[in-house]
């Protein structure tokens, strides 16, 4: 159906975005964001991190089996403020923590298993070389956080290479009972709670040394996502199952298609590395107009090759420049943006990883530091290279055709708006009148837009940026569907 374009101003798409989560307004026939994940798109919380630090971090990594000794854990000069005030110097908004990885070590002092961080020196030693009691690694990242101001989130591997009860029915309540542990209050407000489909396969499993595969519905996801929303009505969940708000978008590169939306249909969940729904590994990057589900497409990418940390892989931290490539293909095509953060040893990011975080924030900045008003004298002069578009999603996404108009020539076109488009362009453009025409939508489309002028330099070196490190070996296990 035919719509003529209609203009919202940014604040007020925003209030409206954030009373419809607010008041539980009536949405259109397509699927709509829950509560929480609506008040995220209205705040713009649309870049954090995941950090990975744990034994993996000692033994060189990317999985650990399930033996490891919790001994190894000893880092000579932890420093969580260090950590999160590199990531907030990056614009991030919040970091999600791996609080439990496929090894099965529990980095909170745990009463499901001995398998956790009571075991280390770094919970007996204070940090200054005497032998004292106490030191929780998720709580020193949770308050380092609110220190900050930065969302804290969690993520607790359903697979547990290290569990003798690994595959049996005890094991999904203890594995259930680690949830609530993360979310009963003791870390305050979680933002996001992580799950991924890295499950079964060969461990240690209590000594058993032995391959465990598990059937459909195995962890009992419907359970846990009530009880979650319970203990953290403001969470927003990740994971392939139905019923979550955010998705993996089948790579871990940071690339979303230009015309990605978050309406999809159900995975049907994951056994033996294959999808219960075969169409979705075509649709997991670009959703579907017609999908049943809204989950935004997450994409999580490491800020160096690999999610751990790796002194071998020194020199393949992604530029901040680089980053900035990733946020204009990730946020700018309708997703969010999730960097993979590595503590090293020492437990502190690296210089490398600090600069090339500094960088992005500022790239950032550079780029929506002079905004545009459209048909101001400035529009006319000197123009723009920068449009920002926006879709009020409270009734679901619903743009499936566009065009941008300077002066009523179309300079820009796409199919979806969903939360935000960003588009780059290599030679500004001046007009006295600039507007989108919605050519295709499912219904009453509100969209808004924005506009901006940056040095053409450095809009040229973001969309020329190549420092692609290739796909992690994580990505590489969970694509394998044939």
């Amino acid at each position: 159906m035919k719509k003529a374009a209609r203009f919202f101003p940014r604040a007020l798409l925003c209030a409206a975005i954030l009373a419809a989560a607010v008041h539980g307004a009536a949405f259109a026939s397509r699927p709509a964001p829950r509560a929480p994940m609506l008040e995220r798109i209205a705040a713009e919380k649309e870049v954090y991190g995941i950090v990975h630090w744990g034994l993996n971090t000692y033994t060189d990594r990317e999985w650990g089996y399930g033996d490891e000794d919790p001994a190894m854990l000893n880092p000579s000069a932890f420093d969580a403020d260090q950590i999160v005030g590199a990531c907030k110097a990056g614009g991030l908004c919040g970091l999600v923590l791996v609080a439990k990885h496929h090894d099965g070590f529990c980095l909170w002092p745990t009463k499901t298993t001995e398998h956790n961080i009571t075991k280390t020196p770094f919970w007996r030693g204070t940090g200054n070389g005497e032998w004292g009691t106490g030191r929780d690694y998720v709580k020193e990242m949770e308050q380092a956080c609110r220190r900050a101001g930065l969302m804290f989130g969690v993520y607790c591997s359903p697979w547990d290479r290290n569990s003798a009860f690994y595959a049996t029915d005890k094991y999904v309540e203890i594995y259930h009972a680690q949830i609530k542990e993360l979310l009963d209050g003791r870390y305050g407000p979680v933002f996001e709670m992580w799950f991924d489909g890295a499950n079964g396969g060969d461990g240690y499993y209590g000594g058993a040394r032995e391959k465990r595969k598990i059937g459909a519905g195995y962890y009992r996801f419907d359970e846990i996502f009530s009880f979650v929303r319970a203990l953290q009505p403001g969470v927003s969940i990740f994971c392939g199952e139905e019923a979550g708000d955010l998705r993996w978008p089948g790579n871990e590169r940071g690339y979303l298609d230009p015309d990605s939306r978050a309406t999809i249909d159900p995975c049907g969940g994951v056994v033996d590395g294959k999808y219960g729904n075969p169409d979705y590994k075509n649709i997991i990057n670009t959703g579907l107009p017609g999908g049943k589900e809204f989950k935004v497409a997450e994409a999580d990418f490491p800020l160096r090759k690999g999610w751990f940390y790796h002194e071998s892989e020194k020199g393949t931290t992604q530029s901040g420049l680089y980053l900035a490539k990733i946020y204009v293909g990730t946020v700018g095509n309708g997703g969010t943006m999730n960097i993979g953060i590595a503590p090293n040893k020492e437990g502190r990011l690296c210089d490398d990883d600090v600069l090339a975080l500094k960088r992005f924030g500022e790239f950032r900045k550079i780029l929506f530091a002079n905004e545009v008003k459209a048909g101001g004298p400035a529009a006319q002069s000197s123009g723009f290279n920068i449009v920002v578009m926006r879709e009020d999603v409270s009734g679901g996404e619903l743009v499936d055709e566009w065009e941008f108009l300077a002066d009523g020539r179309a300079v820009l076109s796409g199919k979806s708006i969903g939360i935000k488009r960003i588009r780059l362009l290599r030679e500004p453009v001046k007009a006295a009148n600039c507007g989108i025409r919605v050519l295709k939508s499912a219904g009453d489309a509100k969209v808004s837009f924005s506009l901006y002028r940056a040095e053409q330099s450095v809009v040229d070196a973001v969309l020329d940026a190549n420092e692609d490190g290739g796909e992690t070996d994580t990505a590489k296990w969970m694509t394998r569907q044939d």
